[in-house]
């Protein structure tokens, strides 16, 4: 197929032919599969006879076939036959590149020859047959076929919810959906850019578009056919899906660019939101376990790969169960609230700290050995001491924290049986009576 393209190309056929390849292909499939037809009736003897009966012939009613198809696109039979012999061309070209003896590709060559004699019979026996009214009739029908088709598959381009934008070689926008030209605040109905007036204003793409300069330009100086991805262009959070891709034209008429340039911004908005949702404790805003446990895991990996070691902080709310008696469960609420806010004071951003569940929260300090960790307990400890609590009625309230904690560098060992450890502590401190930070 790749001969016959190149033959096509440098003689310009390819100007008046299919620009996808598969029509090249199944163009030249129904060739061969003649070709092997032929061979099955008439054997390896294809020579010309006086009074052969070209109607039971295969590789004439191939030409016939074809010659019908391309005369009802407008083709006429001295273009058509000039295509034909690069077609014979190529054949040919295989043979003598193979690496049969040359008495073989003689024989081949010869066999290659009187079928493309008995193809090209076809094609001339089908156009002698049709009249010039005939001819005319066909290429009218042939004509409202393909309106149809144009007119549908112009209707599905502009109907498309994604903006697209045709780009050509010189950068300019050719062509745009109605979406596009919405996206660009154009008020125009759709096909309005096939059926109107054509702006005479040249619109180029990456002026449009300036944040897409680069990546467009690196695209069409490359080699990919296609190129997808995400990108955010301001500090607003505004979010757009990309696509460009080349046109699979293979004749060079339609040397384009499309680009997709599509908002996200609501779909990254509400992906973010089913994140919080999944990760976070909807009434404190901090971590929840399965957030946290995540990434445990993940800082667990990380301390191996690093050597070092981390510590695990356990905090219980002591009395938690009178304020709610006494207070109410929204004083206790907030209560839960002020100790994340004081939490949040004072750990590191590299810290990871969760609600592990009731008054009960955990955080996990990376790269912290044991006096580091006492220190960050006992800061706690003593900031959460401190904390106060005014509610409505004037009433100001305090709380204490007993935690447990532990450490443990970069061995194998289960998280289960740290959180254990820690939690261990956490016993041992409420045992101790409360308000203290034990180490296990």
């Amino acid at each position: 197929m790749e001969k016959i393209l190149s033959y096509a190309k440098q003689r310009n056929y390819t100007k008046y032919t299919s620009t996808l390849k598969e029509a090249w292909r199944l163009s030249i499939t129904g060739l061969s599969k003649s070709l092997i037809e032929a061979l099955d009736v008439k054997g390896k003897d294809l020579e010309l006879g006086p009074h052969e009966e070209y109607t039971s012939d295969p590789a004439s009613h191939f030409g016939r076939i074809e010659a019908e198809r391309h005369r009802q696109r407008g083709i006429s039979i001295d273009m058509f036959l000039g295509l034909m012999k690069y077609y014979r061309q190529s054949y040919s070209d295989l043979i003598r590149e193979s690496k049969f003896k040359d008495d073989i590709k003689y024989q081949y060559e010869q066999i290659i020859k009187r079928f493309f004699d008995r193809v090209e019979i076809g094609f001339c026996t089908e156009w002698a047959s049709t009249g010039d009214e005939d001819i005319v009739k066909e290429l009218q029908r042939n004509n409202r076929v393909m309106t149809n088709e144009k007119n549908k598959y112009l209707t599905i381009f502009e109907s498309l919810s994604m903006p697209v934008f045709i780009v050509g070689l010189d950068g300019t926008i050719e062509n745009m959906n109605h979406a596009a030209s919405g996206m660009l605040h154009y008020d125009t109905a759709p096909g309005t850019q096939y059926y109107g007036e054509k702006d005479t204003l040249k619109l180029f793409f990456i002026e449009v578009f300036p944040w897409l300069d680069k990546s467009f330009k690196n695209f069409i100086s490359g080699t990919d056919t296609k190129k997808t991805f995400e990108t955010a262009i301001n500090d607003k959070g505004q979010f757009f899906f990309i696509s460009f891709s080349r046109s699979l034209d293979i004749s060079g008429k339609f040397s384009n660019a499309i680009a997709i340039i599509e908002d996200i911004t609501k779909r990254k908005t509400m992906e973010k939101e089913l994140e919080k949702l999944a990760t976070t404790d909807p009434l404190t805003g901090a971590k929840n376990r399965r957030s946290f446990l995540n990434l445990f895991e993940k800082e667990m990996k990380r301390s191996k790969r690093y050597n070092y070691t981390l510590a695990l902080v356990m905090i219980d709310i002591d009395h938690f169960k009178k304020i709610n008696d006494n207070f109410g469960h929204e004083t206790g609420d907030k209560i839960l609230n002020l100790l994340v806010a004081k939490c949040h004071s004072v750990l590191r951003d590299s810290d990871i700290f969760a609600r592990w569940g009731g008054e009960e929260f955990i955080i996990l300090l990376p790269e912290t050995d044991l006096l580091q960790a006492s220190s960050a307990a006992e800061r706690l400890r003593g900031a959460l001491a401190q904390s106060e609590l005014r509610t409505n009625d004037g009433t100001n309230i305090n709380f204490t924290v007993s935690i447990g904690f532990t450490i443990f560098g970069n061995k194998n060992i289960l998280i289960d049986e740290i959180i254990k450890k820690a939690d261990k502590a956490l016993y041992l401190a409420k045992k101790q009576g409360r308000n203290r930070a034990v180490f296990l």
